[in-house]
């Protein structure tokens, strides 16, 4: 993958949203839990922005996941779409 932004972008909100909605919470609570606003979070999960390391180890935390976790379902997500072989880290 060329550009791992554009991996981000692409993948993230279904991951987020994914996530957001195994752990059982609102864009809202999800929000509220890490210290953005909701707009943040539907920004995310819109794909109209992404978020730095930092924000990302705020989310996995708030979901009770490793970022690394969320880093994988992407590439997982993106291997599947694009018919590439990503190598994704399985140990945890």
């Amino acid at each position: 993958m060329e550009n791992d932004e554009k991996i981000t972008r692409r993948f993230m909100p279904d991951v987020l949203r994914r996530y957001r909605d195994n752990a059982g919470l609102s864009q809202q609570e999800l929000a509220d839990s890490i210290g953005v606003s909701k707009g943040f979070i539907s920004a995310l999960e819109g794909g109209r922005s992404v978020p730095n390391l930092d924000r990302l180890v705020q989310i996995a935390d708030a979901l009770q996941v490793s970022p690394g976790e969320l880093a994988n379902a992407m590439l997982e997500d993106a291997a599947k779409e694009l018919g590439k072989k990503i190598h994704v880290n399985k140990n945890k």
